[in-house]
């Protein structure tokens, strides 16, 4: 019994989150379109959509993390405050720079409340080179 307890007093001084935790907000994000060839220059957009899940007012701020071999362009306002149940949704232009090479992109969305608190999600681009006859 003691060895559970102590566990349980452990968890949250070494930041690992304790099952059934609430966050005040929802992150869903998807790339459109998931797949892009390297030879076509085409608009990738990752939408990053944002629920608040809680039963007051929260302010949240959406961004993506860099990834290799993709230019990210944030749009200017990507703060803002979130009735309950309301939701908003954050565009982001991608495009493939000249590091590009064929292969699945993860591409890591991150809001976070005025509180603190932190959600996390991946959207997934695939890059492909297109055959060529010959």
């Amino acid at each position: 019994m003691r060895p559970v307890l102590l566990i349980l007093l452990l968890l949250p001084l070494s930041g690992c989150a304790i099952p059934g935790e609430k966050y005040p907000i929802k992150l869903e994000s998807e790339v459109t379109p998931s797949k892009v060839s390297l030879e076509e220059s085409r608009d990738i957009v990752v939408k990053a959509k944002t629920t608040n899940i809680a039963d007051k007012m929260v302010t949240v701020e959406v961004d993506v993390v860099e990834s290799e071999g993709l230019n990210i362009t944030r749009p200017r306002k990507t703060t803002f405050r979130l009735k309950p149940g309301e939701s908003r949704i954050v565009e982001f232009r991608v495009s493939l720079n000249e590091d590009a090479v064929p292969g699945d992109y993860r591409i890591d969305v991150r809001a976070r409340t005025s509180e603190g608190d932190v959600v996390l999600d991946k959207a997934k681009l695939r890059v492909y080179r297109k055959k060529t006859l010959l």
